[in-house]
């Protein structure tokens, strides 16, 4: 995660506080003279070693330092014969001068350093409270409002700002909510990396934006917004930097359970539909049979022929939602043996009732055997072709196909009809409930390709649709070719 900004600024030194120091030895120096009324000069050289260490402890090194010096002018000015002159009468003072100067300037230094230890765990305290307090509450957020509204009510303040959160729509674009910069919220989002206030990128703007970046992507962009023109301080870049990677991560997190929530609801959506497909199926399988039944009763009529031609469609319809059901629920499960591809063929054409329908069967004879699910797989053709009758008028030829290609084995169907609608995606037709036209007079619920598109894949192979030349359309298969195993033929008597 790129840092805000690249360095970490420092405070600047109060000068103030070296007024204080001095301010403090001149006290000392009044209590000092009081003091001699009772005990020694040595005695008294203590005090002026006391406030060096006080001052270091409550102003600093720099103020510490100070204070060591003065006390030790102090000292000699107005207490060492002959007072109220730098002259030292005796050279014995001078050691004494310079062993004082040196223990008061290391006493100042080891409470100089003793306060900003003090003052680092203090700030390091502070800072994991703060870290502690956010990292629970977006912990249980749910939603990314309420990661917004921490960002406004916990982590604004923390920063002596205003942190608002910027997340894109679906579309990956940033949304003119009119909070700060659209442009260069995009920007940061798309890249990755600050801009604005105090980075390299748009320094002159009045926020900073900084990419919320998780190891996937970048889920959105924090603005801060700061009034002060000083600024962030060490303590304000942790936590900055902290907030970050919390609030990337709660974003993500946010994502996944809704991902997670959508995706379960589907999966009940998907099972409630099964269960609702396989209990009408099976409800309507026993009057469809009834229905044939009596029509094969009314002996060879039109009318008879038409009630058992539509119970049969209607059949073919049933069987294919208890597919969609069984395959739904069980996933596809073949009986792999082998089988002529002709003959496959030949069974789908008896069983589907194409009229008076032309067809055209191109199969060469030396094409070797291919290993299929028998059922499943005239399940496909029986489709295919059902498809034809339902789409084409009654004088339609239909053609079928079948070669090689390359190391697999092609199977095409296709006929001479108005061929697929225009302006519609032909391979979305493969999905579930899917059709060409939304509101037809064409009997059918949108199953028969999703079908046959999971049992060829489920056979390791695919089958695409595409328009024929110069109308009608066209189905192809390809179908792994195999070994198939060798023929012993017996001898003859």
């Amino acid at each position: 995660m790129i840092p805000y900004p690249a360095h970490i600024p420092s405070r600047p030194f109060q000068y103030r506080v070296l007024v204080y120091a001095v301010a403090a030895c001149a006290f000392t120096t009044g209590i000092a003279a009081l003091l001699l009324r009772v005990f020694d000069l040595s005695n008294v050289v203590m005090v002026f070693l006391l406030t060096v260490m006080l001052v270091a402890l409550r102003w600093g090194r720099a103020a510490g330092a100070l204070a060591a010096v003065v006390a030790v002018a102090s000292f000699d000015f107005f207490f060492v014969p002959p007072v109220w002159s730098f002259h030292v009468s005796d050279t014995q003072y001078l050691f004494t001068f310079l062993l004082m100067l040196v223990v008061a300037l290391i006493t100042g230094q080891l409470a100089a350093r003793l306060r900003a230890e003090a003052v680092g765990a203090a700030a390091g305290e502070r800072r994991a409270n703060a870290l502690a307090t956010v990292a629970t509450d977006l912990s249980v957020a749910v939603q990314d409002e309420d990661i917004a509204r921490i960002c406004d009510t916990r982590i604004g303040p923390l920063l002596d700002g205003k942190v608002t959160l910027l997340l894109p729509g679906r579309d990956e674009r940033m949304p003119s909510s009119g909070h700060g910069d659209t442009g260069i919220a995009q920007w940061v989002l798309e890249e990755g990396l600050p801009a604005g206030r105090g980075t390299e990128t748009l320094p002159a703007n009045s926020a900073t934006y900084l990419p919320l970046t998780t190891p996937l992507r970048t889920r959105g962009v924090l603005m801060l917004e700061r009034g002060a023109a000083q600024p962030l301080d060490a303590e304000q870049l942790g936590l900055l930097r902290a907030f970050q990677s919390l609030l990337a991560l709660a974003i993500e997190r946010v994502h996944f359970v809704e991902v997670a929530h959508e995706t379960q609801l589907r999966v009940e959506g998907e099972r409630l539909r099964n269960a609702l497909l396989s209990a009408v199926s099976h409800d309507m399988r026993t009057p469809l049979t009834a229905i044939r039944g009596m029509a094969g009763m009314l002996g060879e009529s039109e009318v008879a022929q038409a009630i058992v031609n539509q119970a049969d469609r209607m059949q073919r319809q049933v069987t294919n939602l208890l597919d969609a059901a069984r395959l739904q629920s069980e996933g596809v499960r073949l009986d792999l043996q082998w089988h002529a591809l002709d003959e496959l063929v030949g069974s789908a054409l008896a069983a589907t009732p194409l009229g008076a329908r032309q067809v055209v069967v191109d199969i060469p004879a030396e094409l070797p055997l291919v290993e299929l699910d028998a059922t499943l797989f005239e399940h496909v053709l029986v489709n295919l072709f059902d498809n034809a009758t339902k789409y084409t008028p009654g004088d339609a030829t239909l053609y079928i196909r079948a070669g090689h290609a390359g190391s697999k084995l092609r199977l095409r169907v296709e006929d001479d009809g108005p061929g697929f609608p225009p302006g519609i995606d032909i391979q979305a037709l493969f999905a579930e409930f899917a059709r060409g036209t939304r509101e037809s007079a064409v009997p059918g619920v949108g199953l028969g390709l999703s079908l046959s598109r999971r049992i060829v894949e489920a056979h390791g192979g695919s089958i695409s649709a595409s328009r024929r030349e110069p109308h009608g359309a066209c189905f192809d298969i390809l179908l792994a070719a195999g070994e198939p195993p060798a023929v012993d033929l017996e001898d003859p008597a």
